[in-house]
C-alpha cells in the first residue's frame, strides 16, 4: 500500500524537486502541496497522511511549532523537515519539535530514500500501535476536539454560550472530561457566570510553558463542583504579557491529550494569542447578533484572520445569537451578509431570563428548554456531540468488559465447585450489551418534545385557519354583492319596469348556491332618484351549503338613460 505524503513548501522549485525525488525514492502518493502553514494543517487533518515533508522556510507560523501541533493532533503522521541550514542548532530544534528526521537541501537521492523509508515504517508502526490500543480499550483520549468561540464584538454573548454549552454537555454526559479556557485575558467573564475561586491561572502555565507536564496542568486547572474544568485568565493584568502565542500552543497541545473536549473563549479582539488559537482549533465559531454592526465586525475579524494566514473564511462558521422574530435582520439576511457559513441552529433572545443565572453564577437556574435545546443543536453542528459519543462509547466498552470479566469469574467458580448452573439472566445479556449500550447524547432528552408541543398548539392552529377562511368568504360575499348591485343598476337604468331582468342581472354575479337567498329591490330615493338594493346572506365556510345569520347589503344609484 502506497504511503500518503503532504508537502509544505512555498518555493515552487524546491516543491518540484521534492516530488521528483519522491517519485523515484519510494512507493508514495503525494496528496497535496501546501504553500502556507494554514494550508498544511488543513491538508494533514483532511487526509491524515503517513508523512509530511515541510520546508523550514514555510510561513507565516514557525515551522517547528506547526510540526509540534500536528504531532499532537495526528500522532501517526510523521514529519520530516527540509532545511537549508545544516547547523547543529537547526537540526536539534527540528528534533525537539518532534520531527522524525531532517533532509538537507540540496537533496540527494540516497538521503531522501533513507529518510522517507524510515519515516513511512515508523508511521505504520505508530498506526498499528494506536489501533491495538483502541482495540484493547485503553481509552480514547489524546486527540480531544478543540472548539474556539470568538465574539464579533463585545456583548454578543460568547461567554454565556461557552459556559452554558459546556455545562450542559457535562451534565448530560458525566463521564466526559471538559475543559473551558478563558482566553479573553483582560476582560474574561467566565468567573462571572460560574463561581470559581482560583489561585493559579493560564499565566502561571505560560511562565513554565517549555517545561509543562500533566501534573503542572492539573495544579493550574480549577475543577468546579459541576465537574467542569476551568483554565482562567490571571487576576493581575501585569501577568498577561506572559501569555504568548507559543505558550498557548504548548498549553493547548498538552491539555488536548488529557481531555475529551476543550472549548476556548477567545474574546472579540484579534490578537496574536487569539490568532494562534484560531489556527490550531478544530472548529472555529464566530458569534454575531442580528444587527449590522455585529456583522461588520465579524467580516473585519474573519478578514484579519485570513490576511494573517491563520484561517480562511470558509474554515470557520457563524452562530447567530439573540434572535427574535421582531428583528429587522433575520437569519436569511445574516446568511447572505456573514463572512462564513451560518450554522443552521440559531440561539433565541431570552432577554432578562439569563440575568438571574448570571447574578447567581449558576447556569442551572436557566429553565428555558428552548435555550438548552438550541445549545445542543449548536453542539451537534460544531462537533461537541461527536466528542460525547467517543467518550461514552469508551465508557460503554469498559463497563461491558468489566461485566464480562465478572461473569467469567463467577462461571469459573461454579466450575471449580462442580456445579453446572446456567448463567443468570444478567450474565446472559452481558455480551449482547457490549457495543450496543444506549448512548446518552446531549439532545436525547428532548426527543418527542416537538411532537408534544405540536399537539398542544394544533387546535389553535386549526381554529385560526377556520377564522381566516371565514373572513375570506365574507369578503368575497361583499365583493359579489357590490358587482351584483352595479349590474342590476345598469339594467334598471334602461328599463326599471322589468324587475325580473334586474334580479337576473344580480344573480348572475353570485354562485348558484347563494342565489336563492338573494334579495333585489328597486326603489325611489330623495329628489326623485332611483336606487337598487342587493342583500346577500354570508355563507358558512362554503357557498351554497350553510348560511350564517349575517348578511351584506349594497345600494347603487340608478343613472337614468336619456
Amino acid at each position: 500500500m502506497a504511503g500518503l505524503v503532504v508537502i509544505g513548501c512555498a518555493d515552487q522549485s524546491v516543491a518540484y524537486e521534492l516530488r521528483a525525488q519522491l517519485a523515484e525514492a519510494a512507493d508514495v502518493e503525494v496528496v497535496g502541496v501546501a504553500e502556507t502553514t494554514t494550508e498544511l494543517a488543513a491538508l494533514v487533518l483532511a487526509h491524515e497522511p503517513n508523512l509530511v515533508l515541510v520546508h523550514d522556510q514555510l510561513g507565516p507560523e514557525p515551522v517547528h511549532q506547526v510540526v509540534r501541533d500536528l504531532g499532537l493532533r495526528r500522532p501517526a503522521t510523521v514529519a520530516v523537515v527540509v532545511s537549508e541550514d545544516a547547523e547543529p542548532q537547526a537540526l536539534a530544534a527540528a528534533m525537539d519539535a518532534g520531527a522524525r528526521g531532517v533532509l538537507s537541501y540540496p537533496l540527494s537521492f540516497e538521503d531522501v530514500q533513507q529518510r522517507v523509508s524510515s519515516a513511512l515504517d515508523w508511521s505504520r508502526h505508530l498506526q498499528s500501535m494506536l489501533m491495538a490500543a483502541k482495540d484493547a480499550g485503553e481509552g480514547t483520549r489524546g486527540r480531544a476536539a478543540v472548539v474556539a468561540f470568538a465574539g464579533s464584538k463585545g456583548g454578543v454573548g460568547t461567554t454565556s454560550i461557552v459556559t452554558h454549552l459546556c455545562w450542559d454537555v457535562r451534565r448530560e454526559v458525566p463521564g466526559l472530561k471538559v475543559l473551558v479556557i478563558d482566553l479573553d485575558l483582560e476582560k474574561g467573564d467566565v468567573t462571572s457566570l460560574i463561581e470559581a475561586r482560583y489561585r493559579t491561572s493560564i499565566a502561571d502555565l505560560a511562565k513554565v510553558s517549555q517545561d509543562l507536564s500533566p501534573r503542572t496542568v492539573v495544579d493550574a486547572v480549577f475543577e468546579h463542583e459541576s465537574g467542569l474544568h476551568l483554565l482562567l485568565p490571571p487576576e493581575d493584568v501585569r501577568d498577561v504579557e506572559w501569555v504568548t502565542p507559543a505558550a498557548v500552543r504548548q498549553i493547548i497541545g498538552l491539555v488536548r491529550q488529557q481531555y475529551d473536549l476543550v472549548v476556548v473563549d477567545t474574546g472579540s479582539h484579534v490578537t496574536p494569542v487569539q490568532a494562534a488559537v484560531i489556527e490550531i482549533a478544530d472548529e472555529v465559531v464566530t458569534v454575531v447578533t442580528p444587527d449590522l454592526i455585529s456583522l461588520r465586525a465579524a467580516r473585519r475579524n474573519v478578514g484579519w484572520w485570513e490576511s494573517l494566514g491563520v484561517r480562511k473564511a470558509s474554515g470557520s462558521r457563524v452562530l447567530l445569537n439573540k434572535h427574535s422574530r421582531r428583528d429587522e435582520v433575520q437569519p436569511d439576511t445574516v446568511r447572505k451578509l456573514a463572512p462564513s457559513p451560518l450554522l443552521d441552529t440559531v440561539l433565541p433572545d431570552l432577554g432578562r431570563k439569563l440575568v438571574e443565572s448570571a447574578n447567581a453564577r449558576s447556569p442551572q437556574l436557566v429553565e428555558e428548554t428552548v435555550w438548552w435545546r438550541a445549545l445542543r443543536g449548536v453542539g451537534r453542528e460544531v462537533g461537541v456531540a461527536r466528542a460525547a459519543v467517543v467518550a461514552d462509547l469508551g465508557a460503554a466498552e469498559e463497563s461491558a468488559e468489566a461485566a464480562e470479566t465478572r461473569s467469567a469469574g463467577r462461571r469459573a467458580q461454579r466450575s471449580g465447585r462442580g456445579q453446572a448452573e446456567p448463567p443468570s439472566a444478567a450474565e446472559a445479556g452481558a455480551a449482547p450489551v457490549r457495543g450496543r449500550r444506549a448512548i446518552r447524547l446531549p439532545h436525547r432528552g428532548d426527543e418527542g418534545s416537538a411532537s408534544i408541543e405540536l399537539l398542544g398548539v394544533l387546535p389553535w392552529m386549526v381554529l385560526a385557519c377556520v377564522l381566516l377562511w371565514q373572513l375570506g368568504v365574507a369578503g368575497m360575499t361583499y365583493v359579489w354583492t357590490g358587482y351584483a348591485a352595479s349590474d342590476a343598476a345598469r339594467v334598471a337604468a334602461i328599463d326599471p319596469t322589468r324587475p325580473d331582468e334586474v334580479r337576473q342581472a344580480a344573480e348572475d354575479r353570485f354562485p348558484d348556491g347563494m342565489r336563492d337567498q338573494l334579495t333585489v329591490a328597486v326603489g325611489s330615493a330623495d329628489a326623485g332618484s332611483t336606487t337598487v338594493s342587493v342583500k346577500a346572506r354570508v355563507p358558512l365556510m362554503v357557498p351554497g351549503v350553510f348560511a350564517t345569520p349575517w348578511d351584506v347589503t349594497v345600494d347603487r344609484q340608478v343613472v337614468s338613460e336619456p
